[in-house]
């Protein structure tokens, strides 16, 4: 199915979010692309979405920087993705708070990167979750979107 590459893709799954606790995992970002707020840890869970066909394509996680008080967004594009689809894809991550707004939203046109981070977001007192959505092709088609669970605090 040839969908276009709206900005409302991240906001999508906001539809379907059921209010979870989440426990932080100490899990440490590894990209330099969050500079100072190297402190960023994984907070919740990993949503991992497939593609056109069922087979795991992306995974998405949020991040929380203590230092920063910020929240990040991050996707990865899982390998076996990569080898099955020759050409780019685009990418749009972010974070997003119930009842609001995508703050931090990046989107990734015709690449082959494989980790994407969204900007930060001053989530600190509000329910927030990370979204994704992938795109294949340089007219990009559809292939998946998703978030993570909502993290309050």
């Amino acid at each position: 199915m040839q969908r276009s590459l709206p900005r409302v893709a991240v906001r999508l799954a906001a539809l379907a979010l059921a209010a979870t606790p989440i426990i932080a995992a100490a899990t440490p970002a590894h990209a330099s692309e969050i500079g100072a707020c190297s402190d960023a840890y994984q907070v919740g869970s990993t949503k991992v979405v497939p593609d056109e066909h069922g087979q795991s394509a992306m995974s998405i996680k949020q991040y929380w920087s203590p230092s920063c008080r910020q929240n990040f967004a991050y996707a990865f594009v899982w390998q076996s993705f990569r080898n099955s689809h020759s050409g780019t894809w685009t990418v749009s991550v972010g974070e997003a708070w119930v009842g609001g707004d995508s703050p931090g939203e990046r989107v990734f046109y015709d690449t082959r990167q494989a980790e994407f981070w969204s900007s930060g977001f001053a989530g600190g007192g509000k329910c927030t979750y990370a979204g994704a959505a992938l795109f294949y092709g340089s007219s990009p088609t559809y292939v998946s979107d998703g978030h993570t669970d909502q993290r309050c605090g």
